[in-house]
């Protein structure tokens, strides 16, 4: 394009005032970098740590309920649901448990159930039939291991005496550190409903019945405030992370509305002065610019000069600023600028954030360029007659 020849000529005949607008446009977006770098950096060193463990997403009944299959289908359709199970009566679930090759070493368990996607086990296939999945606190004081067999045992009290339910279960895997920190066993939901027949003296004639609880687990951190909320409309008390997930989006939503205010100051800077600078340029230049119309340029060609010179500073300072603003990350993350941050990187200059930095550059840049172009677009071909 002629316009576009015309104008990188242009800057190659003035090196000194083309590299000073380079680096003014570089000094106003390289801070605007580094501070979405922090923004992000802070924001996601938050969510790491939140989301280190499964159990921040999970939301739990802390009383009994009685819960139909209609409001297990309604909660478990909704977007924010990730994972959702009926659960037995709270505190009621419990037995007995102890290696079959150690009789007598015996640990009071609670039992959960557990289905296919359980957050809490990740990478372990479903338990079946017998199987169960023994946390790590549990297998510790039983010194189990994968394909021990166990035996469960339950007591209820009948009268002045008592009866024993005695299950024999297979241990399909030991549940991470992190997924229950008490000593319980994951198994399929019809062994916690068995156990609860056999509590209640109720025969299991296989009918729907009511939960008593859930097991419930956000899809995303953010769905657990949602979700919470819900369930207090419906009168269900819980027990979450909702509290500081909530926080956590605060100070996201708060940095976010902090760094445009700054964004939008920085970049009426940029339009201004990028504005100014190509405005001086034209003006210098309008008896050239009249002697090009005279010639025969187009004047659509005048008016593109100043706009492709726009350009060419806002991409030539989003290189330098770019450069600039990871070379202050890495400072930043190196000294521990803002305190301790436990191995992360405090800021994170993403392809996304340099993205929308060159992007947004050369919006303003367009934007400035504007009264400039309309400028050059007035030059008169008879002032290229006129000596000045």
């Amino acid at each position: 394009m002629r316009s576009l020849r015309l104008a990188l000529a242009d800057l190659r005949r003035e090196p000194a005032f083309t590299l000073c607008s380079v680096l003014a446009m570089a000094a106003v977006i390289a801070p605007l970098i580094l501070l979405a770098g922090l923004r992000a950096g802070v924001v996601a060193g938050l969510k790491e740590d939140l989301s280190a463990s499964p159990r921040t997403r999970e939301i739990a009944n802390v009383q009994n309920l009685a819960l139909d299959p209609a409001w297990f289908a309604a909660l478990a359709a909704r977007p924010e649901t990730g994972f959702l199970i009926p659960r037995t009566r709270l505190l009621a679930a419990t037995g007995s448990l102890e290696a079959a090759a150690q009789p007598g070493r015996v640990a009071t368990v609670e039992i959960l159930p557990t289905a296919p996607g359980d957050p809490l086990l990740p990478g372990i296939p479903a338990a079946t039939d017998r199987q169960v999945i023994v946390t790590a606190a549990a297998a510790q004081r039983l010194s189990l291991r994968p394909g021990d067999a166990l035996r469960l045992r339950i007591i209820r009290r009948v009268g002045e005496g008592r009866e024993v339910l005695a299950l024999d279960l297979t241990a399909l895997a030991i549940a991470p550190a992190g997924a229950f920190d008490r000593d319980a066993i994951f198994a399929p939901p019809a062994l916690g409903r068995q156990v609860q027949d056999f509590l209640d003296d109720r025969a299991a004639d296989g009918s729907p019945r009511r939960a008593e609880g859930f097991r419930l687990h956000a899809r995303r951190l953010e769905d657990v405030p949602a979700l919470v909320a819900l369930l207090q409309e419906q009168g269900i008390e819980t027990r979450s992370r909702a509290e500081d997930v909530a926080a956590l989006l605060a100070l996201d939503r708060n940095l976010t509305a902090g760094f445009a205010v700054i964004a939008t100051v920085g970049a009426a800077g940029f339009v201004l002065g990028l504005g100014a600078a190509l405005w001086a340029s034209v003006s210098r230049k309008r008896r050239t610019l009249s002697l090009l119309r005279l010639m025969g340029l187009r004047q659509a060609t005048l008016v593109m000069i100043p706009v492709w010179q726009g350009i060419a500073y806002a991409l030539g300072g989003s290189i330098a600023g770019t450069a600039l603003a990871i070379g202050a990350a890495q400072l930043v993350n190196r000294l521990a600028l803002l305190g301790p941050a436990e191995g992360r990187d405090l800021a994170r200059i993403g392809l996304g954030e340099l993205g929308l930095a060159c992007l947004l550059a050369t919006s303003a840049a367009i934007l400035a360029s504007a009264a400039a172009a309309q400028r050059a677009a007035g030059a008169d071909p008879a002032e290229g007659l006129r000596d000045e």
